[in-house]
């Protein structure tokens, strides 16, 4: 009787091994397609010529700087205006994909809010500082 159940255990728990290790494999694929899926779109926004320029980080962590000049089923390249140097990246290689240069319009209207605020508390002080009415 003990070695029926222990039998029956020790195969439960080598189908429920064999299922978890189908479904990390299921999930780190979906979560590679989400990924590549990004990538792409990111690209297609960004567009191609001088224009389009982006900042690349690789998933190796390396970071290039260029322009978009192709952009295919698979992979893009990516110019350096600079060295005059071309690079056809794979999406798959790719980690991330950014506007190249400053910052986004809601951190300078909250740079720009911030600052009118400071001033205006400034003003205040100072046109208030004897007025004890104020």
């Amino acid at each position: 009787m003990l070695k029926k159940l222990f039998s029956i255990g020790l195969v439960v728990l080598l189908f429920h091994a064999g299922n978890s290790l189908l479904i990390n494999d299921v999930a780190w694929a979906y979560q590679n397609d989400v990924a590549l899926a990004k990538v792409k779109a990111a690209v297609a926004k960004r567009g191609t010529g001088p224009k389009a320029k982006v900042t690349v980080k690789l998933k190796d962590q390396t970071r290039l700087k260029g322009y978009i000049s192709n952009a295919g089923d698979n992979s893009f390249t990516l110019s350096d205006s600079k060295t005059g140097q071309v690079r056809t990246l794979a999406y798959s290689d790719v980690a991330e994909v950014k506007k190249q240069g400053g910052m986004s319009l809601p951190a300078k209207i909250g740079i720009g809010v911030g600052a009118g605020v400071l001033a205006l508390g400034l003003f205040y002080l100072i046109g208030c500082h004897d007025d004890p009415f104020c």
